[in-house]
């Protein structure tokens, strides 16, 4: 129990001596090749203070040794960097995040794909239902015209369905409620 109260006592003044070194640097942040990244949004993520970088890559926070910061930037990779590593060299490096883009050939004689699309549908000349010169019967035709007309009739009744209900069932149901809680009581 002594050495449990005496550690806590301890973490507590450690605490209480690293809340007081809250302190203020200054860093400058640059790409690979040494030129200052201007607009890198910087973050703490203990306190959430917040600073963005000047023109000459330089930017100032209120820190304490413990916390980390967040450097983002939409060209540069995120990066995560601790204040003893600012205080060590307040110089920080951000990684291009380069993106290879295939190259794309605009024409105007270039078609688009729903005209290749519509061509090719046109250079198919199919028809799925029965023909007067292709060997069927006026039986085979009707039989043909019947499953399409029917298999749509399903399609359409089976979307149907699912909206239809009875107000008469709906009211039923609602009164079988009522008597229940009556009965309850």
């Amino acid at each position: 129990m002594k050495h449990l109260l005496l550690a806590t006592l301890l973490l507590s003044g450690l605490c209480t001596l690293a809340q007081e070194k809250r302190m203020t640097i200054q860093g400058k942040i640059v790409d690979a090749r040494g030129n200052p990244v201007p607009d890198v949004y910087i973050i703490n993520l203990v306190s959430n203070e917040k600073d963005i970088t000047l023109n000459n890559g330089v930017f100032t926070i209120q820190i304490f040794p413990t916390d980390s910061l967040i450097l983002s930037h939409i060209s540069y990779f995120r990066k995560v960097v601790t204040a003893n590593a600012l205080l060590l060299n307040p110089v920080v490096t951000l990684e291009s995040e380069s993106i290879n883009v295939e190259e794309v050939t605009v024409s105007p004689e270039q078609k688009t794909d729903a005209d290749n699309a519509l061509e090719n549908i046109e250079q198919i000349d199919w028809d799925p239902r029965p023909k007067v010169g292709d060997g069927f019967s006026e039986a085979d035709r009707v039989s043909q015209t019947m499953k399409e007309n029917n298999r749509l009739l399903r399609t359409e009744a089976a979307s149907v369905s699912l909206l239809k209900f009875s107000v008469g069932d709906m009211l039923a149901k609602w009164k079988k409620k009522r008597q229940r809680r009556k009965n309850r009581r």
